[in-house]
Parts: C-alpha cells; sequence; structure tokens
C-alpha cells in the first residue's frame, strides 16, 4: 500500500490543500465493501482555484517557453513514478480493484512512454488543460494525459473519475517536489458541477476527456460552445469477426481472457464474437469452457485475472445488460449473477442467441461478459 495512502489535501498550486467547506468522501475497497480512508470532496471554489493556478504558472513562468526545464522535469517525475511504481500499482487495486498482474498495461507502459523531448502540436499553444479520466484505467490515462500537455508546455487541471481519486491525488503529490508551482493540480469531487465549471472556465484552453459516449457528448457541446479545443476518447464495443477457416477455439478464447480481465471494465474490448451461423454451438461451448476457467480473486493476489467490479454501481450496470440480454431473448450460458460475497463482484459470463442488433453488441457492458453471436441471425 502507498505510504501516502490517506490523502491530506488536494495538490493545487503547489502545495496540499483542504477543501474550503472541509467536505470529503469514503473511497472504499471494492473487493470487500469496507472503506478504506477519506479523499477531499472539491467544489467550484476549488475548480477555481486550480484553474488559477494552471492559468498563472503557463502565463507567467518559464515553463511554456523553456524546453529544457520541461524536459527534465518530466524524466525526474518519470523516474519518481517509476520508483513508486510498486506503492501505485497497490494503491490502484486496493482502491478500484485493476489487479496486479495487469500492472503492465496499467502503470509501467504509460510511465515508460512519458518523455520530456516531445514536441507540442505545430502551430499550437498547449494552454491550459482540464483533463477528465475514467476509473476504468484509473493512472495509465492521466499519466499518459498529462504527460502529453506537460511535455507540450500546457499545464493540466487534472479531474479524475471519484472512483479513482486517491490514485490521481497520489500523482499529484509525487509531482508537487518535482513540478513548478501550479503546473499540476488535482481535482478529486464527487460533484458535477466541478467539471462543467472547468468546461466553462476562461482560463482552460482545453478539454480531454476519456470516458462514456453520453458523458463525452455533454462534454463536447459544452466546450465547443466555450471555445475550448475538446479532446476526447469514448471507447466503444470491439466486435470479432471470426471467418469459416479461423482456428475459432484461438479467437473465442482469446477475446474470453481479455474480456475477463480486470473484469472487463475497458475500452474496445472484443466483447463480442460473431461467427459462421453452422460453428455457433462449437463457438459457444468453446467460450463457456475458456470463461469457466477465470477465477474471480483478490486483485492484489499477483496470479489474480479478474477481480472485482469497481463499484456498486458498475456492479448493478452490468447486472442490467444481462437483465436485457435476457429479455432481448439471449441464453445466459454461462454465470449472469452476482458473486455471493463482499464487494461488487460478478460472474464471469457467456450469452448467445443474441443478434447484431443487441444492444449488448453496440454498447460497453464493462464487464466480465463475452457474447458469441451467429452472423446473420435477424433481430
Amino acid at each position: 500500500m502507498s505510504k501516502h495512502a490517506r490523502p491530506r489535501g488536494l495538490p493545487i498550486d503547489g502545495v496540499e490543500q483542504p477543501t474550503a467547506e472541509g467536505w470529503t468522501y469514503a473511497v472504499r475497497n471494492p473487493a470487500t465493501a469496507e472503506t478504506l480512508w477519506d479523499v477531499p470532496d472539491a467544489g467550484v471554489t476549488e475548480a477555481h482555484a486550480a484553474a488559477a493556478a494552471a492559468r498563472r504558472a503557463f502565463d507567467a513562468t518559464p515553463w511554456s517557453t523553456d524546453v529544457g526545464l520541461r524536459a527534465d522535469a518530466l524524466r525526474r517525475l518519470q523516474a519518481a513514478l517509476a520508483e513508486r511504481a510498486d506503492d501505485l500499482a497497490a494503491l490502484v487495486a486496493a482502491e478500484t480493484g485493476v489487479p496486479l498482474s495487469l500492472r503492465a498495461a496499467h502503470l509501467d507502459a504509460p510511465i515508460a512512454l512519458m518523455r520530456g523531448e516531445l514536441p507540442g502540436e505545430p502551430g499550437r499553444s498547449a494552454g491550459v488543460t482540464a483533463v477528465v479520466t475514467p476509473a476504468t484505467s484509473p493512472l495509465a490515462v492521466a499519466i499518459e494525459e498529462v504527460g502529453r500537455v506537460l511535455a507540450a508546455g500546457g499545464t493540466v487541471v487534472l479531474k479524475p473519475a471519484p472512483e479513482a481519486a486517491s490514485a490521481a491525488i497520489e500523482l499529484g503529490r509525487i509531482a508537487l517536489d518535482i513540478l513548478p508551482r501550479g503546473v499540476l493540480n488535482v481535482l478529486a469531487t464527487r460533484d458535477v458541477d466541478v467539471a462543467t465549471t472547468l468546461t466553462l472556465d476562461d482560463r482552460v484552453d482545453e478539454v480531454s476527456f476519456t470516458g462514456s459516449a453520453v458523458a463525452g457528448e455533454r462534454v463536447r457541446v459544452a466546450g465547443e460552445r466555450a471555445g475550448k479545443r475538446v479532446r476526447l476518447d469514448v471507447g466503444g464495443p470491439l466486435t470479432i469477426e471470426a471467418a469459416d477457416d479461423d482456428d475459432l477455439s484461438a479467437v473465442v478464447s482469446a477475446a474470453a481472457v481479455t474480456v475477463a480481465a480486470n473484469a472487463g471494465q475497458a475500452c474496445r474490448l472484443p466483447a463480442s464474437v460473431v461467427v459462421p451461423p453452422h460453428r455457433y454451438a462449437e463457438a459457444l461451448r468453446t467460450a463457456v469452457e475458456a470463461m469457466a476457467e477465470v477465477v474471480p480473486g483478490d486483485p492484489s493476489a499477483p496470479d489474480t485475472l479478474c477481480g472485482p467490479l469497481r463499484s456498486g454501481v458498475a456492479r448493478d450496470r452490468v447486472r442490467r445488460y444481462v437483465d436485457l440480454a435476457r429479455s432481448e431473448g439471449g441464453d445466459v450460458a454461462l454465470g449472469g449473477t452476482v458473486l455471493d460475497r463482499d464487494g461488487w463482484w460478478f460472474a464471469p459470463t457467456v450469452i448467445g442467441g443474441l443478434s447484431r442488433q443487441s444492444r449488448l453488441v453496440r454498447e460497453e457492458v464493462l464487464g466480465p461478459v463475452l457474447m458469441v453471436v451467429a452472423d446473420g441471425r435477424n433481430s
């Protein structure tokens, strides 16, 4: 566990600041539902303070113009994150249930890609960027986007998903000793008005959003109306098309493992495999066999692939999708139930009998659910 696992304040303007109202909210372990600690719950006051600090750092310090300063600072930040990677991986596992076995993709690779010599986009000033990140990839997106903006000479206000606040605050705390004052500011909050405030704030030049398509569209509309540059990554489902001569066992088994990893909480997962009709039974049987081998377990254990859902809301969302599959005539061939244990767990699930028009095929379920679809089946 991180030695700074209990955040004292929000990293804003170079120091850790408590919220003006003293608000906090509880962080709960998704594997047990136990309360871990409290994090500061920012409001509009903190949003204004963070935007002002980022603007000041961009306009009134050498950060935006001194390439050597940025390169050195980012190299030192990268080294500090690498040194603390074990702590960060344990923190992410405790806070959001991302298994330690997946740290290469969720932590090590983003840290390795952080460089201080990356150029900005030609002819474009980086300015101040509000970076809004999801709970499904708690630190990977934050590190990638923060690195991108800082390398281009910009400054950042980072607003993580509420379920992933501790990891983002820890990133900001590590940066306090390395980056100039105000270059990176972190806002943990449950208040949707904070994201809106950042999007509309005149001191913010760009909004970078990673998350759901619905929320992303709201950010795009609001940001463009306010004259911001908007960068969206809203993911989406991925469908695998298996040809008649493909090694069906390999295709389906690979999809099952990918969907089971981190309980299916990632974008662009191959959650649906479309197969020739005459091979449908074979594909469904293979999917059941592959998913039956997945054992949901403690995310802090080194061999766990599938941990809990990140929250009760996320688990119930998966349950509603499975209920929807049944209402659409789907066949739940494996799983389909909440696991009877503390925390927010869902059984690895295989669903057949759906068409390409099913919402489960067209939307992101974000759970350990694999659909097998017979090609050409009408809705």
